[in-house]
């Protein structure tokens, strides 16, 4: 037997066809049928139900917080704004009053602050 004829021999081997084991087709088709879905424990939907209760009230409570803090950050500026303006008129009244008694300007000094 030549080398080619002893190659051609064992493709022949090599791929000569094999019954497949008894039973394989009901295992595969056993896998592909789709699982039961297990049912959920009583206890994991006693305890999604609290998850989403507290989740959502933790939720509404920090709205309500940034609601709060912007209430009273838009106060602050409301007052804020009230002050400049009448510190604006005060100084222009004060400096108007100085004009018309002949003061043209007036010498600061820096102020320290002690306790």
């Amino acid at each position: 037997m030549s080398g080619m004829e002893q190659f051609e021999q064992q493709l022949r081997e090599t791929f000569r066809r094999v019954d497949p084991p008894a039973g394989l087709e009901q295992k595969i088709l056993r896998r592909l049928r789709p699982r039961a879905a297990r049912p959920w424990p009583a206890w994991a939907s006693v305890a999604a139900g609290l998850l989403i209760a507290v989740g959502g009230s933790l939720g509404w409570m920090r709205w309500q917080e940034q609601r709060l803090r912007a209430r009273q950050a838009e106060q602050v500026r409301q007052q804020l704004e009230v002050t400049l303006r009448v510190t604006a008129r005060t100084l222009a009244r004060t400096e108007g009053r100085l004009k018309s008694i002949g003061v043209q300007q007036i010498q600061l000094q820096e102020a320290s602050w002690q306790d």
